[in-house]
């Protein structure tokens, strides 16, 4: 098993989110945040990636049928008729296993801040957000891809359960693919989960960054953060989140992984701020107001912009292939006005 605990104390994560803050930098009624890294140049360099025409999805499958990686909670309904096919489709956006683009007010900081300084309440209607939701998203990602496979940059075949990935394994990753991340990129990163999970069984449990890596993803100009971790799931974020149940919220190397039953309405690992831990609850190290910093750091605090659950197996293989871990990059959301998120379908085109 990884290591699990961060060195971080809640002080540090407070100030770490205040050094990366892009609050104001792109004016007071930014809806973009990180997306605003990707120039006319950028796109026009991009493109000119796309040499091969070799094209891979990067989407998880949307199936109503549960799967341990995406537990089926799908409305999809058929409606035949003698002339045609109808059917519908009603699922909820940040669920486990489903691809998707997150906006930038998705996710408050501890103290319920959501990018550029405004409150969450504030945001937040019965009818959808007033501001920074995916709507202003609409007009597409469509930049240089980078793929950081961390754990070939280390050597190994895929990272452990709570793993921490540091600012150094970035870099790591960067130099076994030959590249350079640089402002405007998509950083995919790689951590072997579904290769793990594979050899060994489902843990929910999962590797992710941490501060100093989210530092890093701000130093570069990162625009968009994605690939097969949405954020480090501890036993403290899994309790937290409702992946298991308390007395089984260790992490277990065999990729058991506990109970992993899902609260009703749970939307793991891609949930708002959670609460404050007791230490009674806690066998992850002292309290925490951030469980899942990625998301309560990256989005609320950088405007970054998250793509949850991609597939990066097959990238990963391609790019290996090839030796090129650059490409074009493409991914749309639906155009849902005042909505958090949007099911996508990314694009690898070498």
């Amino acid at each position: 098993m990884g290591d699990v605990r961060s060195a971080w104390s809640d002080e540090e994560l407070d100030a770490l989110s205040m050094r990366v803050s892009n609050t104001g930098r792109w004016g007071p009624d930014d809806e973009l945040g990180t997306l605003n890294y990707i120039s006319e140049a950028k796109r026009r360099n991009a493109l000119g990636l796309a040499t091969s025409g070799t094209v891979l999805s990067l989407a998880w499958p949307i199936t109503p049928h549960a799967t341990p990686r995406q537990p089926g909670e799908v409305d999809h309904r058929m409606f035949p008729s003698p002339m045609s096919a109808d059917d519908y489709l009603g699922l909820p956006m940040h669920q486990q296993g489903l691809t998707h683009l997150d906006c930038v007010s998705h996710v408050a900081a501890p103290d319920g801040t959501v990018y550029n300084g405004r409150r969450l309440r504030d945001v937040v209607t019965p009818t959808g957000l007033t501001h920074g939701s995916v709507f202003a998203q609409r007009g597409g990602i469509v930049t240089r891809g980078v793929l950081l496979d961390v754990p070939a940059g280390l050597g190994l075949d895929w990272l452990e359960p709570g793993q921490e990935i540091r600012a150094e394994d970035l870099d790591a990753a960067a130099r076994h693919g030959q590249v350079e991340v640089s402002a405007g990129d998509v950083a995919v990163v790689r951590g072997g989960t579904a290769a793990r999970e594979e050899a060994l069984g489902r843990n929910v449990f999962a590797p992710g960054l941490g501060p100093d890596a989210i530092e890093w993803l701000h130093d570069h100009e990162v625009a968009v953060y994605t690939g097969d971790m949405p954020d480090r799931v501890t036993p403290l974020a899994a309790r937290i989140l409702g992946l298991v149940d308390d007395d089984d919220a260790a992490p277990d190397a065999s990729g058991d992984g506990g109970d992993v039953r899902r609260h009703e309405g749970s939307d793991a690992p891609d949930a708002p701020a959670a609460p404050v831990a007791s230490e009674e609850d806690d066998r992850d190290g002292p309290p925490t107001r951030y469980p899942l910093p990625l998301h309560q750091i990256g989005i609320a605090a950088m405007g970054l912009v998250l793509l949850d659950f991609c597939r990066v197996e097959e990238l990963a293989r391609v790019c290996r292939e090839l030796q090129r871990y650059e490409f074009l990059f493409v991914a749309a959301p639906l155009a849902i006005a005042g909505g958090t998120a949007s099911p996508v379908n990314p694009l690898a085109i070498f």
